[in-house]
């Protein structure tokens, strides 16, 4: 019972604010030993790219990297459409056109979901990757009926429980069956 308690107290905590989510990613495609795609590191590219991760609300920012001498840009596609559709998708070009140096960019994570993350310039087919945007708060956010259901299967249980030890009380022993003649 006191589990059960645990949980309502866990579910009637305050919202879980947003935190910051950092992430640094190389990107390119010039093939060879280093490949195409995106990675944490300039050492070996992956398509599909490393996956990231943030919840509803956060703040995330990302650092974008090239690995090749090409322009290119880095976007969450959220309708899954391949286009970067500005401004409703964040997202920047990189490197930056005056010093060909990294660019850094923040945006909140808005919508929960499993969303690519692409380069939208030609050819850059291979540069892509998986966001994951959990909901607000988590397992126990706002939007879970984890609780619900935790609480509803633990009542269900003690029901039976209850139901079957009165039961069984109840049950009389048999009378002795009748003797032989």
């Amino acid at each position: 019972m006191s589990l059960a308690f645990a949980l309502l107290a866990a579910a009637s905590a305050p919202p879980v604010a947003a935190t910051n989510v950092n992430y640094t990613l190389y990107g390119g495609r010039s093939g060879g030993a280093i490949g195409n795609g995106w990675s944490f590191n300039n050492t070996k590219l992956s398509s599909p790219g490393p996956n990231l991760t943030a919840a509803v609300g956060d703040i995330v920012t990302i650092t974008v990297n090239r690995t090749d001498n090409r322009f290119h840009s880095w976007y969450l596609d959220y309708n899954n459409s391949g286009t970067w559709d500005q401004p409703e998708e964040p997202g920047a070009d990189f490197p930056n056109a005056t010093t060909l140096q990294a660019v850094t960019f923040s945006f909140t994570a808005a919508l929960n979901g499993t969303f690519h993350y692409r380069s939208s310039h030609a050819g850059d087919g291979v540069m892509v990757g998986w966001f994951i945007i959990s909901p607000a708060g988590g397992l126990f956010g706002p939007e879970s009926n984890t609780i619900l259901v935790i609480v509803g299967s633990i009542v269900i249980v003690v029901a039976v429980l209850v139901f079957a030890t009165y039961f069984w009380r109840r049950m009389k022993t048999p009378p002795p069956p009748p003797p032989k003649e």
